[in-house]
Parts: C-alpha cells; structure tokens; sequence
C-alpha cells in the first residue's frame, strides 16, 4: 500500500463484500436459481448498454456489457435445459449453446470468433471502439437476449 487513503479504501471494499446489501438491486434481490441470475444479469447489461447509447459514449463500455450480456442469456438458456455451466471459459459457452439447440455450430463459431477478435481488442484497448460497433454488438445482444425469451417461453425476463 502507498498510503493510508488507499489502504483504508480497499478496507472499507473488503467490508462492504462481507456485509448483506442494505439496499439491494432490484429484480436481482431474493432470486436463488442460478439460470435465472443469469437472465437477469443479462437484462441489467443491456439496460445500462442502452443507456449509454443513448448518451452517445461509453462504446468500450457498451462493447463489454454486450458480449457480458450474450454470455448471460446463452448460460440462462443452457442451464434451463439443464446443462451444468459452472467453471466454464467465455467462449465454452457457444459449445454448450450448439448441444442444447439453440444455434447451429456455425453461428457459435462466429460468435466465439466476434468475442475473440474483438472483446478482447476493445478491452484491452489493442483497438478502439466506436459508436458503430457499440451499436451493431449492442443490436446483437439484444437480438439473442430476445430470442432466448421467447424461446424459453420465460416470465423471469426483466427487460422493459
């Protein structure tokens, strides 16, 4: 540590994640199925998405809730079918999406190949993102957010 402010501030972190929420978020509070955290964890990355699309900014930000958020729906959508996703790597969860039936090989390649060669770019910052690819990754989470409702047939969505 470089000083007591700092020490003090990782203090008061450590404690806040050792204590129960006094102020929960909602639509995430008292849900104990895993597949459904998920779900909704999806829906939250896309609300805070769109929000900054709105506000014209943020595209690194917006890139990574958006790939966080196709993630999210694809485990909800295994696990509803049963499939065990713990301890998996990001793009394993593609794999899993083609055996449950959700899309084809094709598309789980492309996905993983979107998330290597840009997730990773974006984050890192090797790349820079831009409003237009903020857009078209946010457009595809929110697509395959939307189909995995629908084809679930789930009212545990709490997207608006």
């Amino acid at each position: 540590m470089t000083s007591n402010e700092l020490e003090d501030a990782l203090g008061d972190a450590e404690d806040a994640f050792q204590r129960t929420p006094e102020i929960p978020e909602t639509g995430l509070e008292y849900v104990t199925e895993s597949s459904v955290i998920q779900l909704r964890k999806a829906c939250r990355l896309l609300d805070a998405a769109g929000f900054l699309l709105e506000r014209n900014g943020h595209f690194t930000v917006i890139i990574e809730s958006s790939f966080v958020a196709i993630e999210r729906s694809i485990q909800f959508y295994v696990q509803e079918k049963g499939y065990d996703v713990a301890a998996q790597r990001h793009t394993e969860v593609y794999e899993l999406a083609v055996q449950a039936g959700l899309f084809s090989e094709d598309i789980a390649d492309r996905l993983e190949a979107l998330w290597l060669e840009n997730r990773s770019e974006s984050y890192y910052r090797t790349g820079i993102a831009g409003e237009y690819r903020a857009e078209t990754v946010y457009q595809l989470a929110s697509k395959l957010h939307d189909e995995v409702v629908e084809l679930t047939r789930t009212h545990d969505c709490i997207c608006d």
